[in-house]
């Protein structure tokens, strides 16, 4: 009976570190992507033949292209930090504790694209079909498309990955193991 009880309450503490992990991962998408909507520049642009060009376009395609470039180095950053702290500091099994991982960075790259894109200007490209040669407009924001769901995981996977193949006796040091009868460990 108590082996059993030991192990419900080992179980409960994992989970509750695997949740933990995912709600922190979650919360710092929100932070990254406040942070990124912050170094976000809105392009300028002019309509020729009903199609929205930036102007002066050199300015205007860097900062098309600055938002993808912020949103990578933002989520690796924080990938990479959070996942290894998760990896040392986690009490759950490792594949509970990869899994949190997998899970709060796919939540976290969400998150950080759709806060750091919320009250975005619209995109000129609808506004520009219907508008004359010279209509001067505001663009809007870069959206990284696939970036945005393969950077979070990969950076925040890799360390954790790293930790647990590399550090010895990993899962046995750091994991919590019921009490044997007699006291002994």
């Amino acid at each position: 009976m108590s082996d059993r009880v030991s192990v419900d309450r080992s179980s409960r503490r994992s989970l509750a570190w695997v949740v933990g992990i995912v709600l922190v991962i979650a919360s710092v998408g929100v932070a990254a992507g406040l942070l990124w909507h912050s170094l976000l520049h809105v392009p300028h642009g002019v309509v020729v033949g009903h199609q929205w060009f930036p102007d002066p376009w050199e300015s205007g395609e860097r900062d098309l292209f600055d938002a993808t470039g912020w949103y990578v180095v933002i989520a690796v950053v924080a990938g990479l930090v959070l996942g290894t702290l998760a990896a040392v500091l986690s009490r759950a099994p490792e594949l509970w504790t990869l899994a949190a991982v997998l899970v709060g960075s796919l939540i976290a790259a969400w998150l950080m694209r759709a806060v750091g894109l919320h009250g975005a200007p619209p995109d000129p490209r609808v506004a520009a079909a219907h508008a004359a040669d010279g209509t001067r407009l505001s663009g809007t924001f870069g959206r990284p498309g696939a970036a945005a769901f393969i950077t979070w995981p990969l950076a925040a996977v890799l360390p954790v990955g790293i930790v647990f193949l590399l550090v010895p006796g990993r899962g046995s040091h750091f994991a919590e193991t019921p009490a044997e009868p007699g006291g002994a460990r």
